[in-house]
């Protein structure tokens, strides 16, 4: 069976990302500092650069000047389908100031593809507040799907029976902050730390689309 030329699966991947599709970014300065902001995709001609929406997160005048030459990473999460990750690594070439800012980026050597089917449930280590029963508890998101989480507590901290009703307030940044509505479906005490799973209700499910999309794609970085 014949190989696809590189220049035509590029492109083939490329396509997976529509114009106007959001964009996560990494990326990394010369002097060790590292960025994350959201970008969204510009358009591209292959084998020579692709354009994206200058970042929405505000760099001081010093780092502005630094951005040619360094690193990128960029992730997205497709619709092809099934929501899919896309990944790849590039080299900002240029900032360009007109018609609108935008960073003009090297076309990668390889794209990285995941599909999401494959991975229903994130890892994640996040810190969280559980309110129950009028009580506002620390905990840690352990992981994280489209419909449920699993925390871990303090078992001393707070008495929580199986099926009754809990909220869990997060706020992983300004864009991504909210309280879930679900319920306990399952409750284990492991060596005084109580891991409590929870379904989610149906009250959010914008938040809890963004924060899935979010875990996923950063769970990639050290693919």
């Amino acid at each position: 069976m014949m190989k696809k030329p590189i220049s035509v699966t590029l492109y083939e991947d490329l396509r997976l990302i529509d114009i106007g599709m959001e964009l996560f970014i990494e990326i990394h300065f010369a002097n060790g500092k590292t960025v994350q902001s959201r970008s969204s995709m510009i358009g591209y001609q292959l084998e020579r650069f692709i354009l994206i929406e200058y970042p929405n997160k505000g760099f001081s005048e010093a780092y502005q000047y630094m951005l040619a030459n360094a690193e990128i990473v960029v992730r997205a999460i497709t619709n092809s389908g099934f929501k899919d990750i896309i990944a790849f690594k590039s080299t900002i070439l240029s900032v360009v100031n007109h018609p609108i800012k935008m960073l003009c980026l090297s076309v990668p050597k390889a794209i990285t593809k995941k599909k999401v089917r494959d991975q229903p449930r994130v890892n994640i280590e996040q810190a969280v507040f559980v309110i129950h029963n009028e009580s506002k508890v620390s905990a840690t998101m352990v992981d994280f799907s489209f419909s449920g989480c699993l925390l871990t507590l303090d078992a001393n901290a707070v008495s929580i029976e199986q099926g009754e009703q809990m909220h869990v307030a997060i706020s992983i940044n300004t864009d991504l902050s909210g309280i879930l509505t679900g319920s306990a479906v399952k409750i284990q005490h492991v060596d005084g730390i109580l891991h409590v799973g929870i379904k989610f209700s149906d009250e959010h499910p914008e938040l809890t689309d963004n924060i899935f999309s979010y875990c996923l794609v950063n769970s990639t970085k050290q693919s």
